[in-house]
């Protein structure tokens, strides 16, 4: 089967309860093929007989998994999560593929800033751990698709915030900044920037939350996991 690697930033307790639960699967696969193993009787069949029982051992395994009643490894756990959080959001149609200008950007789209992954009020969530984790090609594919034609409209819509409000002040100190610290000149550019009204900032703010990254839908996924 091809598969589509991704690597998702989430809170490091998620990851350590993702990774209990995975070995508990894993323990309940051991125990099912050790009883499966008796019910066939393999220790006392020999040639064409041993094989073919354990090919109908392996094909039931594969079953039960592709079923989701066997889940031993962190890749069909979250696969199996991950169909079921599209599912919930309604993104199982089908989608044209992402256009190939946007497929190779670097970086963050529009609308996944640190704010973007506030959970109460101004409290920044601590993605501090990573998790490698692969999907079947085609439930890849489907993720990533459906996420950026789902928040197409409102990075749209925030591109044309930014070139209507401009980067604003505080954003004009912080790249300054980062280009090794403001200079007065700086300060004074960012003083006579325009300031975005009240009203423009919620807007931005609720566009923000109309953006889908495949970053979230993962890590939606793990909390269905692991509850």
């Amino acid at each position: 089967m091809s598969l589509k690697p991704f690597v998702v930033a989430l809170e490091s307790d998620d990851l350590a309860m993702l990774d209990k639960l995975v070995a508990d699967g894993r323990a309940k696969e051991r125990e099912w093929l050790e009883q499966a193993r008796r019910r066939a009787g393999v220790r006392s069949l020999r040639g064409s007989a041993l094989s073919q029982a354990r090919a109908r051992i392996r094909t039931e395994f594969a079953e039960l998994r592709e079923r989701g009643k066997l889940a031993g490894t962190r890749d069909l756990v979250v696969s199996r999560e991950v169909r079921a959080e599209l599912k919930r959001r309604k993104m199982t149609e089908e989608y044209e593929p992402v256009p190939a200008e946007d497929a190779r950007a670097p970086g963050r789209r529009v609308g996944t800033g640190p704010r973007h992954y506030r959970q109460f009020g101004d409290e920044a969530t601590a993605f501090d751990a990573r998790m490698a984790v692969r999907l079947p090609f085609s439930l890849g594919e489907q993720l990533v698709r459906a996420t950026y034609w789902t928040s197409a409209p409102a990075v749209e819509a925030l591109r044309a915030w930014h070139d209507l409000c401009s980067d604003g002040q505080e954003v004009m100190r912080q790249e300054a900044q980062r280009r090794g610290g403001a200079t007065l000149l700086d300060l004074l550019c960012a003083g006579f920037a325009r300031r975005p009204s009240a009203d423009e900032v919620l807007n931005k703010a609720e566009l923000q939350q109309q953006v889908v990254t495949t970053g979230d839908i993962f890590r939606a996924a793990v909390k269905r996991a692991i509850l």
